[in-house]
């Protein structure tokens, strides 16, 4: 059976359904800076900057340890601060030699992707062997006295380092792989890298595929020499690295980052209340106090200006994160501040473009401008503590040239009701 429907009583449907395309199509073009999806709002997002109103600010050591699963070795004498390479290797041969003649094939490969500045030093490298047991989250714990120097002639990295990732091999004394074996360390055969001085390396670590490896040629001595040579070439199966530095200092009116000896920086500004301003097609006036809790803030960042940079490029990502600080301070008096006293903020990573460095701290602004916590100040830390040899200083706020000053930058969109 069919049923016809008369065009007289699908016209009202029809009328409707053009209607409610007609209204969608006009609402669906809006401004390009009205966040708000209408056309007949006012309301678009405002910008302001303000680097005139910062209270105190000081450099304060942070905490930071070496866990053993760092993609990257740290091996370096540099600014006062030592750290020594260790690895190990296992899966040793026993009872072999390695025949005269085979030096060039007994060496220890490294995966370079960072050194300090050619023009400063040159990077020579020591290995020694480690008569110890040690665990790669405590090596703090390795002791000086037993190491055994197998490299009298240090050897000299390339002054060009890829960072991709540069190969170096270190010849080692044949005698000292046949005698791998140590009743201190019956794990494997563990291996220590020192550097000269004010000079520093990185290197790619076991966790990262690319570790350190041992290679030679032997032959077994229940063989006979007409025996085909065996090859050992294994990467370390665990590796880690010693820091031995002081603790950063408090620095009072100074802003200091640093990686190995970490080194936070404390930040307070007062908040001016008095730039949260309407639209000028809105009169343009200071928000009252409800409608700057209603502002919704779109993007807050301190902009910090670097006085010294020794070790990011152009190229080599900082990263950094401002944490809002939960607790009242006295900030008239540096003092250390622990985790437990912030709360996490979003981690920035950037290059350094020009002189300045960008942190971005939007959800904190928020909190601060919706009512919602105390401006007590802003911790900002490396998110690469004790994985580099990296360091900044900015300018402080107290002695910075014109042009260099920190500055709190903060962009917000009034409430639209």
């Amino acid at each position: 059976m069919y049923y016809m429907i008369s065009i007289r009583k699908l016209y009202p449907v029809l009328l409707s359904l053009t209607a409610l395309l007609l209204a969608l199509g006009m609402t669906g073009c809006i401004k390009g800076k009205n966040p708000t999806g209408n056309n007949w709002s006012d309301v678009y997002p405002l910008t302001y900057t303000d680097s005139t109103s910062f209270v105190t600010g000081y450099s304060f050591p942070g905490s930071g340890r070496v866990t053993g699963t760092e993609s990257k070795l740290l091996c370096g004498n540099y600014s006062g601060e030592e750290v020594m390479a260790v690895m190990r290797f296992t899966s040793l041969p026993e009872d072999f030699y390695i025949p005269g003649g085979y030096q060039d094939s007994t060496y220890l490969e490294l995966t370079l992707v960072k050194r300090s500045p050619a023009q400063r030093f040159p990077v020579e490298l020591s290995v020694y062997k480690l008569s110890q047991s040690w665990v790669a989250d405590s090596t703090g714990l390795i002791q000086d006295a037993n190491l055994t120097l197998l490299t009298p002639q240090a050897f000299t990295i390339p002054d060009s380092i890829s960072s991709a990732g540069t190969v170096v091999k270190i010849p080692l004394p044949m005698d000292a792989i046949e005698n791998w074996e140590s009743a201190a360390d019956t794990l494997g055969f563990s291996l220590a890298i020192k550097t000269g001085a004010e000079s520093f390396t990185e290197i790619m670590s076991e966790d990262s595929g690319r570790g350190p490896k041992l290679r030679f040629l032997y032959q077994l001595d229940s063989e006979a020499e007409s025996a085909a040579d065996r090859e050992y070439g294994l990467r370390a199966t665990q590796d880690s690295y010693r820091v031995d530095s002081d603790l950063a200092p408090l620095l009072a009116d100074r802003w200091v980052v640093s990686n190995i000896s970490p080194s936070r920086l404390y930040v307070n500004f007062a908040m001016d209340y008095a730039k949260f301003r309407n639209t000028p097609e809105n009169g343009g006036g200071v928000l009252n106090d409800q409608q700057r809790k209603r502002a919704t803030i779109n993007y807050a960042a301190l902009v910090l200006y670097v006085k010294e940079n020794p070790y990011y490029g152009t190229t080599l990502q900082y990263s950094l994160r401002g944490d809002r600080v939960n607790d009242s301070l006295n900030v008239a008096v540096p003092v250390e501040i622990s985790d437990a006293q912030v709360s996490s903020g979003i981690t920035s990573q950037a290059v350094v473009r020009g002189d300045s460095v960008v942190v971005n701290i939007t959800p904190l602004i928020q909190a601060y401008s919706s009512g919602d916590h105390e401006p007590w100040g802003v911790v900002i830390r490396s998110m690469q503590e004790m994985l580099n040899f990296g360091k900044m200083e900015f300018w402080h706020f107290t002695d910075a040239p014109n042009g260099k000053k920190p500055k709190l930058l903060v962009t917000y969109t009034p409430p639209y009701l």
